[in-house]
C-alpha cells in the first residue's frame, strides 16, 4: 500500500489499462453470457442509493419497505399474492436459501433428499455439499426435455424438496411444473422453481402471442421460485430473488440477529450486509419500463432468438439442439462431431459463448446488448470455421 495517495485522474488511467483486456457488452462479442448492461437509469438510482444496508433493516425502514413492496409486486407478476421473500446476491443464494427450507421444513428425515433434473444449475450442488443434503437427478429426453417418468421414481420417504427448472442454463427449456407439482399434491414436499433466467422473459411471452408455458404461482404446488433481476431484469449486477408463497416460513426457520442497531429481525438470506441501493434502483427500473417496456425488451430479443435458429439451419453440418422457448440457442452439430473444436476456435476469433460438453452444445443467449449485426459478424465466423474443420 503506497505511503501516499495517488491524484484521482492517475488512478484512473492505470485502472483504465489495467482493465483494457475485459470483454465489454457493448462489443457484441459475449454471446454466452446471462448478464447484460445494466439499464442507464438503474445505475443513477443505485449511485445515488449504495450507502442503503439491508442487512439492518430497522435503520432503513423505507427501503426494506420498498424491497417487499417490490417483492410482493414481482409475485404478482408471478401468478402470486402477498408473496414474501428476499434480495440475494444471485440465483445461486436463493437456490441455497430454497434447499434450506426444504430440509428445515422436514427434521423428521434423517438423510433428506432433493429430486431435480440434470439439467439444473451448479448451484444445487453447491447448496447439497453445504445443506448435507443428497441430490437425485433426473435423467433428460433425446430432446432435452425431463424424464417425468424417472423423475418420479426417485421421489421417496427421504424426499424434503423436488425442483422444477423454468429456463434451463443450457438451453431455456422449461420443464412440465404442472405435472412435477401433482407428484408434491398431498405430499409434505418443498416444491422449488428455478426460474433464475426465465423470470423476467417468460411472463411477457403470451404478451407477444408466443408460446407461454405454465411455470409459476398460478401452479398451486409451486412454494418457492428463484429469479434474478441481473438477468434479463436488466437490473444491476447481482442482483438476485427468492420468492415465497407461505409467509409462515419466515417465522419457522429465519435467523435472528438481536444486536443491530437497527434493532431485532427475521430474515432468510445468507449473506449478512446487503446493498440497498440494488433494490431501490431495480424498483425504478420496473417503474420506468412497466409492462410494455418489458414486453419490447423480450420481443427484441426473441427476434433475435429466430432470426439466428434460422441461419444456424442454413450452416451444413451444424444444427440447433432443441427449438427455442426463450432467448437462449443450442447450437450442435448434425452428426454427432464434438462441439470442442469449434468452441475453440470461436474463442480465438473473440466469441465468448457457452460451452457444455456433457450435451455437445455451444450456447448462444440473446440478451439486450446483442444486436443483428453482431449476430451477422458471428454467423460469418462459424461458417468459416464449420468449413475448415470441414464439418458436414
Amino acid at each position: 500500500m503506497l505511503e501516499e495517495g495517488l491524484e484521482k485522474q492517475k488512478i484512473l488511467k492505470i485502472l483504465e489499462e489495467k482493465l483494457k483486456s475485459d470483454f465489454l457488452y457493448e462489443d457484441g462479442s459475449i454471446l454466452g453470457s446471462m448478464c447484460t448492461e445494466p439499464l442507464e437509469f438503474g445505475k443513477q438510482i443505485y449511485n445515488k442509493y449504495l450507502s442503503k444496508n439491508l442487512g439492518d433493516p430497522g435503520l432503513f425502514l423505507a427501503t426494506s419497505a420498498l424491497e417487499q413492496e417490490l417483492i410482493s409486486e414481482i409475485g404478482e407478476l408471478f401468478g402470486g399474492k402477498n408473496i414474501i421473500g428476499t434480495f440475494t446476491t444471485g440465483g445461486s443464494e436463493a437456490n441455497l436459501i430454497a434447499l434450506r427450507i426444504a430440509k428445515k421444513l422436514r427434521p423428521d428425515i434423517a438423510n433428506p433428499e432433493v429430486v431435480l433434473p440434470k439439467s439444473a444449475h451448479i448451484s444445487f450442488d453447491k447448496a447439497a455439499d453445504l445443506l448435507d443434503i443428497k441430490l437425485r437427478k433426473a435423467d433428460l429426453n433425446e430432446d432435452f426435455t425431463l424424464d417425468m417418468n424417472q423423475f418420479e421414481s426417485l421421489i421417496t420417504k427421504s424426499t424434503c424438496g423436488v425442483v422444477g427448472i423454468a429456463g434451463t442454463t443450457s438451453l431455456g427449456l422449461v420443464d412440465p411444473i404442472e405435472e412435477i407439482g401433482k407428484l408434491t399434491d398431498g405430499k409434505d414436499i418443498f416444491f422449488h422453481v428455478d426460474a433464475a433466467f426465465g423470470g423476467f422473459v417468460l411472463p411477457f411471452l403470451k404478451n407477444l402471442n408466443l408460446p407461454s408455458p405454465i411455470w409459476d404461482f398460478s401452479v398451486k404446488s409451486v412454494d418457492s421460485i428463484t429469479a434474478d433481476p441481473h438477468k434479463m431484469g436488466m437490473g444491476i449486477i447481482p442482483t438476485g430473488g427468492i420468492f415465497v408463497r407461505d409467509k409462515s416460513i419466515l417465522k419457522k426457520i429465519g435467523f435472528e440477529i438481536p444486536y443491530l442497531a437497527g434493532g431485532n429481525f427475521k430474515h432468510l438470506q445468507i449473506v449478512g450486509t446487503r446493498p440497498g441501493g440494488t433494490v431501490i434502483a431495480f424498483w425504478a427500473i420496473l417503474k420506468s419500463l412497466g409492462i410494455n417496456g418489458f414486453n419490447k425488451i423480450v420481443k427484441k430479443c426473441m427476434d433475435n432468438t429466430n432470426y439466428l435458429k434460422n441461419r444456424i439451419a442454413e450452416i451444413k453440418g451444424l444444427k440447433i439442439a432443441s427449438e427455442p422457448i426463450i432467448n437462449i440457442v443450442g447450437i450442435t452439430t448434425k452428426d454427432g462431431e464434438s462441439i470442442c473444436e469449434i468452441d475453440e476456435e470461436l474463442r480465438k476469433r473473440n466469441w465468448m459463448t457457452g460451452k457444455f460438453e456433457e450435451f455437445n452444445l455451444i450456447r448462444v443467449v440473446l440478451m439486450p446488448h446483442v444486436q443483428k449485426i453482431h449476430l451477422k459478424n458471428f454467423l460469418k465466423d462459424l461458417e468459416d470455421i464449420v468449413k475448415k474443420l470441414k464439418i458436414c
